[in-house]
C-alpha cells in the first residue's frame, strides 16, 4: 500500500512539474493562417510569439513550400530585433499585427499580377530562433557562454488564396447608385428649404 502511494505521489509530482514547464508558442494572425488578396496586391500575417523561460531571438522565417503564386518577404527577423523571455529588458510575449508600410508582422506576401483567381498556396510558416540563458540585451551577455541552442524551429499552418477582382461593371453600378442617392438627397434638401 505504501509503495502504491509513493508511486502515485511521484506520478502526480511529475505531472505537476510538467505543467509548470516553460511554453514556447508561435501563432499567426489570423489564427488559421489563411489570408487572401487580389493579383498584384501585398498581404501578410500578424503573429503572437511567447516564451516564458530563457531568452528567444528570432533569426528567420520562411513560408514553405516556395510557390510560384508570389513572393514572401520576412519582416520578423529582417526589420526587428526583439528578445522574448522573462526579465526587465524583454517580454514573455511579442505580438504584432501586419502592416506592409511599417514592416510589422511575420512578413508579407506579394501576389503575382498574373496569378489565377482561386489559386491557393498552402504550407507552413517556419520560424527559426536561437535560445540564450541570458538576454542578448543584457550588458553582461556573452554569446560563447550564454548560448543554449541555435536553429530551433516553430511552425504554424499558413495559406494564401487569390481572390477575384471586382469587375468594372460593379464599380460603374456603384458609382451610378451613389450619384442617384446624392441627387435624391440634394433634391429633398432643396424642397425642405423652399
Amino acid at each position: 500500500m505504501l509503495k502504491r502511494l509513493l508511486l502515485l505521489s511521484v506520478f502526480l509530482g511529475t505531472l505537476f512539474c510538467a505543467s509548470l514547464q516553460a511554453a514556447t508558442s508561435f501563432q499567426l494572425n489570423p489564427l488559421d493562417g489563411a489570408i487572401s488578396g487580389k493579383p498584384g496586391s501585398t498581404i501578410g500575417w500578424g503573429f503572437n510569439l511567447s516564451n516564458d523561460e530563457n531568452f528567444l531571438v528570432v533569426t528567420s522565417v520562411l513560408f514553405e513550400p516556395d510557390t510560384a503564386l508570389g513572393t514572401f518577404t520576412d519582416f520578423i527577423s529582417a526589420a526587428n530585433f526583439f528578445v522574448v523571455g522573462p526579465g526587465n529588458s524583454s517580454s514573455t510575449v511579442w505580438a504584432q499585427t501586419f502592416n506592409a508600410d511599417l514592416q510589422t508582422g511575420v512578413g508579407s506576401f506579394f501576389i503575382n499580377s498574373d496569378a489565377t483567381i482561386g489559386s491557393v498556396a498552402s504550407g507552413d510558416m517556419v520560424l527559426t530562433y536561437d535560445l540564450f540563458s541570458r538576454s542578448p540585451l543584457d550588458q553582461n551577455f556573452n554569446p560563447d557562454t550564454d548560448t543554449l541552442s541555435n536553429g530551433n524551429v516553430l511552425s504554424a499552418s499558413a495559406s494564401v488564396t487569390v481572390s477575384p477582382i471586382p469587375e468594372p461593371e460593379t464599380y460603374a453600378m456603384l458609382l451610378v447608385g451613389l450619384g442617384l442617392l446624392g441627387f435624391v438627397t440634394r433634391r429633398k434638401c432643396r424642397q425642405k428649404n423652399t
